[in-house]
């Protein structure tokens, strides 16, 4: 009798200290609003929980690297379209100045603002992004992509290194233009010439008011060719919004299933809760 007694009574403290065990993970998990409180609580589903945040986790990296390439993208963009712009400005005033009616002091004020406008181009080709790394440089983005030598004529400072930043598993993006490919080697009649050097031919041609149709034809094929330049960065700028979109659609499903897996079910809980408070 004894021996019954005493295994009745261990019966009972087994089942109380059992019970109180699950009252208290019912209430750290309504606490916690996660299912799981530790791995070997559903060997398996913890499992499944850190697979579903590691992907999370590259997701937001593959992001990342989109909002940062379309940021250097846009900027050269831009800078595309402000040499363009000078481009056309340089054209329009050469077509000006080959007008008859101007004198030499007319044509010297008209070469003074294509001077203006060649500085302006040695700016542009010398962009950098927010973090001051130069956009068309290469690899060598702590330096500047164009300086000038003791003569004043412009040199290429970087490579010919192509930057891309990973966008999915198996998906690159590039984050600009060749530097030396945009600005040194614009289609000319005859060969390729550099931004520059098309620019100082029409600068020279003020001094006798002859602008040469080949300096003006190259003129126009440069315009063109940033044009073409700005065109396949806008196809970059597209590919990167594709994979935006598609990636932010990947990110809430697996957010979804992430929740699924992990959170707890409170309203349930608190119905257990209750019921074993009540039972105990």
């Amino acid at each position: 009798m004894q021996i019954s007694t005493k295994l009745f009574n261990q019966q009972t403290l087994d089942r109380l200290s059992n019970l109180h065990s699950e009252i208290q993970n019912r209430q750290a998990r309504i606490a916690t609003g996660k299912n799981l409180l530790k791995a070997s609580d559903d060997p398996i589903g913890a499992v499944n929980i850190s697979v579903a945040k590691e992907q999370k986790q590259e997701i937001a990296r593959f992001l990342d690297n989109i909002d940062r390439a379309k940021n250097k993208l846009e900027l050269s963009e831009g800078a595309m379209e402000q040499t363009i712009n000078i481009l056309t400005r340089i054209y329009e005033l050469t077509i000006q100045a080959e007008n008859d009616f101007h004198s030499a002091s007319d044509r010297a004020a008209i070469k003074m603002e294509v001077t203006q406008l060649k500085d302006a181009m040695f700016q542009v080709v010398n962009t950098e992004d927010a973090s001051g790394q130069a956009l068309f440089a290469g690899y060598k983005v702590n330096n500047n992509a164009f300086a000038k030598d003791i003569n004043g004529k412009v040199q290429y400072m970087g490579d010919r290194g192509q930057n891309y930043l990973n966008i999915a598993e198996n998906m690159t993006l590039v984050t600009g233009i060749d530097g030396a490919s945009a600005f040194l080697r614009v289609p000319s009649e005859n060969d390729h010439k550099s931004v520059f050097r098309i620019i100082e031919a029409i600068e020279e041609a003020f001094d006798d008011g002859d602008f040469p149709d080949a300096a003006i034809t190259d003129l126009q094929k440069g315009i063109e060719h940033f044009s073409l330049q700005q065109t396949y960065i806008g196809a970059q700028l597209s590919k990167a919004s594709i994979q935006e979109e598609a990636l932010q659609r990947r990110q809430i499903v697996m957010s979804e299933e992430l929740s699924k897996l992990e959170d707890a079910d409170i309203t349930k809980l608190v119905t257990e809760l209750q019921t074993m408070l009540v039972n105990r």
